[in-house]
């Protein structure tokens, strides 16, 4: 008899929690993902390439998190010329994408 009840006070647990684990999988932190995976960032002798970031706002920062350079990157395959001096730089495309670059000219 105990084990019965037991059984289905289980079984029944198990239902409820069913709907939770699938609401659970879907969350805004991966839409934001799928949102920026098309955006790529690369720096090679002075020239940062960004695609995928057509009409989004990109901001460099250093460690100090000063605003080094500021612009709008206008089309899908934007290059543009920004000498760096060696260090680490923070690159924030738009409202969700973050990268880290280093800068090491030797």
């Amino acid at each position: 008899m105990k084990k019965t009840i037991l059984s289905m006070i289980t079984l029944a647990a198990m239902m409820m929690a069913a709907p939770t684990q699938v609401l659970a999988g879907t969350s805004a932190v991966e839409m934001i993902d799928l949102e920026a995976q098309d955006i790529a960032v690369s720096y090679t002798n002075g020239v940062m390439h960004i695609t995928g970031a057509n009409g989004l706002v990109v901001k460099v920062y250093n460690l100090a998190g000063i605003v080094v350079k500021s612009f709008m990157v206008e089309g899908q395959d934007k290059r543009i010329s920004m000498p760096l001096s060696d260090g680490i730089y923070i690159i924030k495309v738009g409202p969700s994408f973050t990268r880290k670059i280093t800068v090491n000219r030797r």
